[in-house]
């Protein structure tokens, strides 16, 4: 194909109000909101390629991202080929993510560049006629998936529901409430039984001593892991932890770039989870996942955002021998109507889209119910 150009970035930015026990909770804090953000690339050959950029947490972080775009990346890209992803990396996100870094925000920067990059990936794989699995040279038609975001109240009912639709992983929400924690580890352990993988996130909810009075208290639960118990960087606590205790820990939503290396070369990470939003997209996560099986540690991407992010996530699954991925319980028309192309769980897994590039498209007309205009 004759060389493309870059002619417009644009974004949709969404909110999703939720209320009562809607609400998703975590040692973070509540969300009153669920926020989304995708990113279209255009081109000069009517391609348009679809990328997504997290800005779950916190509640305004639509503001930053959308500056972020228009102000600071966009005019680096007009005019930019798009099949040159690796060109685009070594110049343009390179400059982004020294900009990230001057600024004191790299997370950012690393997460706007994961919009653009997916939408990178997506433009290639329409100009080709193939989906990015097929990029990557992937041939799965499917991904398992564990059920993800539960608690902290409802639990039962929650995992309920996608246990009836053959799953078979769990992941709960602590980190708030000690005693409530165990109450419900013990509630969603009595419901699954004894062979099903159930996991715990703490959300960097605890500090060192926190972590080592609670760690005895998890163990009745045969944890398959414990997810960002403490800080993200505070790699010293961490090695504390898992000398003391043995916790197989779980993380990397929060780590970018050498980050990984770091956590990985130190043997505290045995679970990598890379977010395709936040990582710097389908390019930073490969890196990630084959950096991770060099240190013999498995991958389960983390991902909570919506439905660019959902295909891109399948897309990437096999191909970077993740064993697993992780599905919101909560109702989301982010994920699960404003895109069209994707498909629901059934027998603990989802179907990867099959058409070119992420194989989905935009419902216009139900994205029109949520848009927000941040500016």
């Amino acid at each position: 194909m004759d060389e493309l150009k870059i002619t417009d970035i644009q974004t949709i930015c969404m909110r999703v109000t939720y209320e009562g026990h809607q609400r998703v909770q975590s040692a973070l804090g509540v969300w009153n909101h669920r926020n989304g953000m995708f990113l279209l690339v255009h081109t000069d050959a009517g391609i348009t390629g679809l990328g997504e950029i997290f800005c779950n947490f916190p509640q305004w972080s639509h503001y930053e991202k959308e500056a972020s775009v228009h102000q600071g990346l966009k005019p680096m890209l007009i005019g930019a080929d798009p099949l040159d992803r690796e060109g685009i990396w070594a110049t343009i996100g390179r400059k982004f993510k020294r900009i990230g870094l001057q600024w004191g925000a790299p997370g950012i920067a690393y997460q706007v560049l994961s919009g653009l990059d997916i939408a990178l990936w997506d433009i290639q794989g329409k100009a080709e006629d193939k989906s990015i699995c097929e990029l990557l040279e992937s041939s799965a038609e499917s991904v398992p998936v564990y059920c993800s975001a539960l608690g902290p109240d409802g639990v039962a009912e929650q995992a309920a529901r996608f246990w009836e639709q053959g799953v078979t992983a769990f992941k709960l929400k602590i980190g708030m409430d000690p005693k409530q924690d165990i109450r419900n580890l013990s509630e969603l352990r009595r419901l699954v039984g004894p062979d099903c993988l159930v996991m715990a996130d703490v959300n960097q909810g605890w500090d060192l001593e926190t972590a080592l009075e609670m760690a005895p208290l998890l163990e009745p639960f045969h944890l398959y892991w414990v997810e960002e118990p403490l800080m993200a960087d505070h790699v010293e606590d961490l090695e504390v932890l898992v000398r003391k205790t043995g916790m197989r820990i779980a993380g990397g939503e929060n780590l970018y770039g050498a980050d990984f290396e770091r956590h990985l070369a130190k043997g505290l990470l045995q679970v990598c989870q890379p977010d395709v939003t936040k990582c710097g997209g389908i390019t930073e996560f490969m890196k990630a996942a084959r950096l991770a099986h060099q240190y013999g540690v498995e991958v389960a991407p983390h991902f909570l955002a919506n439905g660019v992010g959902y295909a891109a996530t399948m897309q990437v699954m096999n191909a970077s021998g993740a064993h697993i991925m992780e599905y919101d319980h909560g109702d989301n028309p982010m994920k699960d109507t404003c895109v069209t192309g994707t498909y629901p769980v059934k027998e603990g897994r989802v179907k990867i889209p099959k058409g070119p590039g992420l194989g989905i498209s935009l419902c216009e007309e139900e994205i029109q119910r949520y848009v927000f205009h941040p500016y």
